[in-house]
């Protein structure tokens, strides 16, 4: 295997008779610290192995991650009506340890990218349902209302003239039957969302 080394040099203001300046080793400090350069050792007798890092690290206890998703599904230049689903289901991937499969739910914000300042309900579930399409009265079946583990509703927006964004702070517990959390969200006003101006959601969890 090869070891690396650290060293830090400075130049000495001399020069070999070959024209090459003269460097001497320096303490390694505040104003002087490490790394500069990696020199191999002189036995490196196998070749450098790449290493792989993961992309989205693993969910840690205690931990709070925010996930961000533009809402699937949502039909561009057609009216809503209030209690009408909004999009499709929105599935948050490995947001829960395997260990425990639960947490909780601090913060949701909502991007409204098209202007529309209306009230958005979220229905959390613990496992994927199949529910009503966007753009219909928003009609669970009693089986899938079942794995309902909590709703909040985004009231609230501040509006920044072209667009508005809700913000809802509180704390909703949710379990999953997987490392996943499912969300469909109601719109209980009458959007009409324009093509280019889909709406963002942002969901804070801290899991177990």
């Amino acid at each position: 295997m090869s070891i690396l080394f650290w060293r830090k040099t400075q130049d000495t203001g001399q020069y070999r008779p070959d024209g090459k300046a003269q460097v001497a080793p320096i303490e390694v400090d505040e104003n002087n610290p490490l790394p500069v350069r990696i020199y191999p050792s002189e036995q490196d007798d196998s070749p450098g192995q790449p290493v792989s890092l993961p992309t989205v690290m693993p969910p840690q206890a205690g931990m709070s991650v925010t996930y961000r998703v533009q809402i699937p599904g949502i039909g561009t230049a057609s009216a809503y009506t209030a209690a009408d689903a909004f999009g499709t289901l929105v599935t948050l991937s490995d947001v829960f340890r395997s260990e425990k499969r639960a947490g909780n739910i601090v913060q949701v914000v909502f991007y409204d990218l098209d202007d529309e300042g209306l009230q958005k309900d979220l229905i959390f579930y613990e496992r994927p349902v199949t529910t009503t399409a966007d753009n219909d009265a928003y009609a669970p079946s009693d089986a899938d209302l079942l794995y309902c583990v909590g709703v909040l509703s985004l009231t609230t927006y501040v509006n920044l003239s072209s667009n508005q964004i809700g913000v809802w702070t509180g704390n909703v517990r949710s379990r999953s039957t997987d490392n996943n959390l499912y969300v469909r969200l109601v719109t209980q006003g009458a959007d009409n969302i324009a093509a280019g101006s889909i709406p963002w959601l942002a969901i804070t969890v801290i899991p177990d």
